[in-house]
């Protein structure tokens, strides 16, 4: 009999529990807050990786357009073309499109390349006018890569060029 009284007691508190009203503004906000966490994953920063001139003849990324290389480094971590805009990650080449709506750069590349999982702006402080005869021109500038959540995952400024 003592065995069934306790399981008894143990019952009634858990329904008290039950019964107790809560407050829906408080349930809302705690809704909300759970997802959020849920829908608003941690960012996690990116590391884009140089690309050779082994990945553009493996990959065929020749033609024209510009390359960003941050201070400091000669190696481009980003190729923004007419049709496409390439990013190396983990090994691989990801390949972005070109936000049409975009400011258009020298060579017909595109300011800001969007695709599955990033975004990737190139902002130039100023283009140079082009001389006879220059192939390639070297402009200050700074390339940002964005999530699919639009958090910024990747900054830095360097030098994009423009060539063909």
């Amino acid at each position: 009999m003592r065995g069934r009284g306790a399981g008894a007691l143990t019952l009634a508190v858990l329904l008290a529990g039950c019964g107790e009203s809560s407050d829906p503004v408080k349930d809302k906000a705690d809704v909300a807050e759970v997802r959020a966490m849920h829908d608003m994953p941690p960012i996690q920063p990116i590391s884009p990786q140089r690309i050779s001139y082994t990945d553009i003849e493996e990959n065929n990324l020749f033609g024209k357009g510009c390359g960003f290389a941050p201070q400091n480094s000669a190696g481009i971590l980003f190729l923004a073309q007419e049709k496409h805009g390439f990013l190396k990650l983990d090994g691989k080449i990801r390949t972005l499109a070109p936000d049409m709506g975009s400011k258009e750069l020298p060579m017909q590349a595109r300011s800001a390349y969007d695709g599955k999982e990033f975004t990737v702006a190139l902002t130039m402080d100023a283009v140079a006018e082009e001389h006879d005869g220059i192939k390639k021109i070297n402009h200050p500038g700074a390339m940002s890569v964005t999530d699919a959540k639009g958090r910024v995952v990747y900054q830095a400024k360097g030098l994009i060029g423009c060539g063909s």
